[in-house]
């Protein structure tokens, strides 16, 4: 069934049911009753054969049929509604519904996604975050099919096309973490390349080195690292590297967080510095949706927020 070509009325109540998962408060904004609304609910699940909503004691859930309507029904809307429409109306997210998904590497865990979170929750309280594992591949197909509303990209290679707006947030410079086992940590602020890559590390994200950008970087002058421990995520890193002679490589944002959990450990710099880029991915049609072009400022606003873990001047 080609639900596009339903009553556009009735798509109309089914978004505002998605965000308010309420027959009453849906009643409200769209000036009719509760049971013109509830009618249009019955129409709208015999069309899609699936109940799309089902009643609890926390208000109307969607099924995951209905969830899965949610980003295309948003842009049709929008679409429809045309610029001059948005020029007159005002989005409102705390009163709102909205899920979001989102592909992040696990070294923004402690950093951007914690602010990310704190805005949202202050600012749209009814909004939910989900986080996927960043994979090294195209998510192209994911953002253009509302699968994924947002990639946080490291590294600058994953493969873009002209459908996807991308937005650098931040640059990070790798440093090296250590703990008082590491032969680095009595020494200076900053070591040498070669001195670097002398030490035993640990290889904490869950891809494959051979798509690693800095180990793809170092491999082509014939460098390379030692790995005596390999794990898919930064969690326990610090007391890894707080009990052992190992060190971790990872940006200076993640390196801060990671040794304000455990004081003992130093940021250590490499000379020549290292850096890496962190890019926003969307698709170019999203940018015109008000709700996930509000979420787009958000997670750059709270990129701004995330402290360095070198000093500023540095960069």
């Amino acid at each position: 069934m080609d639900w596009r070509r339903l009553d556009l009325n009735l798509l109309k109540v089914l978004g505002i049911m998605l965000e308010e998962r309420s027959v009453n408060r849906t009643a409200e904004r769209l000036f009719i009753t509760p049971s013109a609304v509830s009618h249009a609910l019955s129409r709208l699940r015999g069309a899609f054969a699936d109940p799309l909503f089902v009643r609890t004691p926390g208000g109307m859930i969607p099924t995951a049929r209905a969830r899965a309507l949610e980003r295309p029904l948003s842009l049709l809307i929008s679409s429809l509604n045309g610029p001059e429409q948005g020029e007159h109306d005002t989005f409102e997210p705390s009163r709102t519904r909205r899920a979001l998904r989102i592909a992040a590497p696990g070294a923004l865990e402690p950093t951007l996604i914690p602010a990310v979170m704190g805005l949202v929750r202050s600012r749209a309280p009814q909004w939910s975050l989900t986080v996927e594992t960043f994979e090294r591949r195209s998510y192209e197909v994911d953002l253009k099919s509302g699968r994924l509303d947002f990639v946080l990209s490291v590294g600058g290679h994953t493969p873009i096309g002209v459908e996807i707006a991308p937005t650098l947030l931040w640059q990070d410079e790798l440093v090296a973490v250590a703990g008082r086992k590491s032969a680095l940590y009595d020494g200076p602020d900053t070591v040498s390349l070669n001195l670097y890559l002398a030490q035993p590390q640990v290889y904490p994200v869950p891809w494959p080195v051979t798509q690693n950008y800095l180990d793809v970087s170092l491999a082509r002058s014939g460098r390379f690292r030692t790995f005596s421990l390999s794990v898919p995520s930064y969690a326990g890193l610090g007391q890894v590297l707080e009990t052992s002679d190992l060190i971790a490589s990872m940006p200076d944002r993640t390196a801060a967080a990671i040794v304000r959990g455990s004081p003992t450990l130093r940021i250590i710099r490499i000379e020549p510095q290292l850096r890496s880029d962190l890019t926003l991915l969307c698709s170019v049609r999203d940018q015109k949706e008000p709700a996930l072009n509000w979420a787009k400022g958000i997670i750059q606003e709270a990129a701004s927020l995330v402290p360095r873990g070198i000093p500023e001047t540095s960069t």
